[in-house]
């Protein structure tokens, strides 16, 4: 046994050896360097690929570089017209990830973001398995042709490259590839799928592909084709689900780019989110490992459909009109989302609403499902340029309809909730209140000029590209704008038919400076005023809601000072909401006399002075800046004296262990450029206002009120201290005046009594002379 033991060490010997002295650098992936950074180009130019002690293989016509089947590189690559360069690098036993670079020659310019797919020709043009194509298993009995090669789920990997429009590259990665869709599969210009994977390169695209207030990581993105509206207007979907901004719908964000597949030009496509567990996580406060994602009847995407049976099956048993039951289905559906979506698709008239649901909701006791706003391009006229005749409304609650475009279960959630009166005014009112605004038809028809100016430079390109009609997108304009225009007043005739809501009214609403309305309970009206069409037996609810520094006065034009009032609207009415300054009798005597900005071993603070002789006592008072404001604990402040508003009561107290006045924490910091810090009482009023617009500045300092009786609303009565400052005391300038106005006061009183004994001895020594 040992002499074999000793036999098999013996034969392992080499091999340990070698693998310690081995340099272990020799199998990392080689990078390759390209000697020009793949963009756009107006000549044709020569490519140089460099990777020390490597062999590199590349290819120009989008296939999968290989050792055996590629070209191996040797001199420098002639570029001539818009290319793909894939390349990797074999060094030892380390073999690099395929990278690509496009080099864009004489392409027309664009204000588009550009993608670039590196995809092997035979993986989607190859007659019997390419995923462009048809293939020989497709039944071409059927129009929908199933079987075809383009209903594939497979995923390829490839090479992408996003630029923006100025050229720069923003991510080059592989990806995985899938295509993408339903029925618009059947087009030439195919919708597809891009997904981030560690084994393919990059994890996820690290960039705002939409701007800054967008997402700033995808995983997935889709690359559209417009769906149903390919060949049409290019941009419904977009459109739509854009007007519906602010009505606590989640929809995908949108941006158009020109494609280029192995460097020919693909067309326009519509960059969108893709619409799954990871888009619920970005437009949500949620887990996307803890949500419940349905689509279609009750398919399940991720997570359970147990808790949505449940729910059907309550809404098939109970009568909604009980105020209990509904109560419940309040608690399990955000009856707010649920039901702004079902009044924007029968605004749209979307015909295809029934087939694309998806909705979700939060694993947890109170989690509610919400219903996703996406893929509405059955609508605005697509198919019929009078659409906007429909009456939806009654296609959305049929009862009977077929299993396609709106089978019974499609529309059952609504029709149970529209048993109950409640949800039926609320749905007919939120439905008023959204054709005077999202869907009026001035907001509508600028979207539409919006969307043509942006795409009419770039469509003529893509309508060459893929054999269209120029006259037809032109046509599907106007379709779109008598859409707009007729729209609204046809829904309200089929509310009307629906309900029994009386006669139409006209309502407007002014506002003045110094507060906001409610209409509705969720409408904010400010000073640019309102004005649209509601009903004669539907009441319109105002709040008048004043801003701090300000109390509602009166309703002008009914006479009346209520703040909340419910309108039967018997006549049309013209009314405006008159506020006016509310000041409190302290504004001028409790005042902000310094600040300390930027301090990380103190925290931030606000000192606060009381310049009158009494005490004041703030009891419900609220401290603001422009973000946030903090509610002061009841403590008063002694005349003449301080009291300090900290960001951390903890660390102020650190560094200032002599302050005796202060409190925290106001969880927030000031802003060392610009700042707005406002002081009110509980009810509103006014007490006192500073703002400051400073240079940035990069160390600690303070701002210092010159003299308490200056005023602090003019930032020449302030005098800025870097790196030092005095809470809870006198600031230096107030000090330093004092003490002189004390050495000059002595020197009066010191002068003066010198004169006086000046004078004194003149008329002793004259009294002396006289004698």
């Amino acid at each position: 046994m040992r002499k074999q033991l000793f036999y098999i060490l013996l034969l392992l010997f080499p091999v340990i050896l070698k693998a310690q002295v081995e340099d272990p650098t020799e199998s990392e992936d080689p990078i390759i360097e390209f000697s020009l950074e793949g963009g756009f180009f107006e000549d044709s130019l020569m490519l140089q690929l460099r990777c020390a002690d490597a062999e590199i293989y590349f290819t120009i016509d989008g296939q999968k570089p290989r050792e055996r089947s590629s070209m191996r590189y040797s001199s420098p690559i002639p570029i001539n017209h818009t290319t793909v360069v894939r390349a990797i690098a074999v060094k030892g036993s380390g073999k690099s990830l395929p990278i690509s670079q496009t080099y864009f020659i004489g392409e027309p310019p664009t204000n588009f973001a550009v993608v670039s797919l590196a995809i092997p020709p035979d993986d989607l043009f190859n007659p019997l398995t390419g995923m462009f194509v048809k293939g020989d298993q497709a039944i071409d009995t059927i129009w929908s042709l199933p079987g075809a090669n383009f209903w594939s789920r497979s995923e390829i990997d490839i090479n992408t490259e996003i630029f923006e429009a100025d050229g720069t590259c923003v991510f080059r990665s592989g990806t995985g590839f899938r295509l993408f869709g339903g029925m618009s599969r059947l087009f030439p210009q195919k919708s597809m799928t891009l997904i981030t994977r560690g084994r393919y390169g990059d994890s996820k695209i690290d960039y705002p592909i939409f701007g800054s207030a967008g997402k700033k990581k995808f995983k997935y993105l889709v690359l559209r084709n417009s769906g149903s509206d390919f060949g049409k207007s290019h941009f419904r979907d977009a459109f739509m689900t854009g007007l519906t901004e602010g009505m606590g719908i989640e929809t995908q964000d949108y941006r158009p780019a020109q494609v280029y597949i192995n460097g020919q030009y693909w067309g326009i496509y519509n960059i969108r989110e893709k619409v799954n567990r990871d888009f619920v996580e970005a437009h949500n406060d949620v887990d996307k490992d803890s949500i419940d994602l349905l689509e279609h009847r009750y398919n399940r995407k991720r997570g359970s459909k147990s808790g949505y049976l449940r729910l059907l099956h309550y809404l098939e048993n109970h009568d909604l009109s009980d105020p209990v039951n509904y109560a419940y289905i309040e608690s399990q559906i955000d009856v707010d989302n649920f039901m702004n979506y079902q009044i924007a698709q029968i605004y749209f008239d979307n015909q295809d609403a029934g087939g694309n649901i998806k909705y979700w909701r939060p694993q947890k006791p109170d989690g509610k499902w919400r219903w996703i706003l996406y893929d509405t391009d059955w609508g605005f006229g697509l198919h019929d340029p009078v659409a906007y005749q429909n009456n939806s409304l009654l296609f959305h609650t049929a009862a009977d309809g077929p299993s396609w475009p709106n089978p019974p279960w499609s529309t059952f959630i609504l029709r149970k909730l529209l048993e109950n009166p409640d949800f039926q005014r609320k749905f007919v009112t939120h439905f008023a209140d959204f054709l005077n605004t999202n869907f009026s038809e001035q907001r509508a028809l600028a979207g539409i000029d919006y969307f043509e100016s942006l795409l009419r430079p770039e469509i003529p390109r893509h309508i060459v590209r893929w054999n269209l009609s120029y006259k037809v997108w032109e046509e599907q304009l106007v379709i779109m704008r008598n859409f707009a225009r007729q729209r609204p007043e046809f829904v309200r005739m089929h509310l009307m038919e629906r309900f029994d809501l009386g006669r139409q009214r006209a309502f407007s609403l002014k506002v003045s400076s110094g507060g906001k309305v409610l209409l509705n309970e969720h409408l904010e009206i400010r000073e640019e005023g309102y004005s649209g069409q509601y009903f004669e037996k539907l009441p319109v609810r105002i709040q008048a809601i004043p801003e701090r520094g300000y109390r509602f006065s009166h309703w002008k034009g009914l006479d009346l000072t209520d703040t909340d009032l419910s309108l039967e609207l018997t006549r049309d009415y013209e009314l405006e909401a008159v506020f006016e300054p509310y000041n409190h009798p302290l504004a001028g005597m409790l005042m902000v006399n310094e600040i300390n900005c930027n301090d990380k071993q103190a925290g931030d603070w606000i000192e606060l002075y009381n310049f009158s002789n009494e005490k004041i006592t703030l009891d419900g008072w609220i401290l603001a800046d422009s973000k946030h404001q903090f509610l002061i604990p009841t403590i008063s402040i002694p005349p003449k004296d301080y009291l300090v508003i900290c960001q951390d009561a903890a660390k102020f107290e650190s560094v200032y262990p002599e302050a005796y006045r202060y409190v925290g924490d106001m969880k927030f910091g000031l802003n060392k450029r610009k700042e707005s810090i406002s002081l009110f009482t509980g009810d509103g009023a006014y007490v006192d206002h500073f703002s400051y617009n400073l240079a940035p500045q990069d160390s600690i300092f303070s701002l210092n009120l010159l003299l308490p009786q200056l005023d602090n609303a003019n930032q020449a009565n302030w005098e800025m201290l870097i790196g030092t400052a005095s809470p809870d005391a006198a600031n230096t300038y107030y000090v330093q005046s004092t003490l002189k106005e004390r050495r000059d006061l002595w020197l009066q009183i010191g002068g003066a009594f010198g004169v006086i004994i000046l004078c004194i001895s003149l008329l002793v020594l004259r009294h002396r002379g006289s004698i």
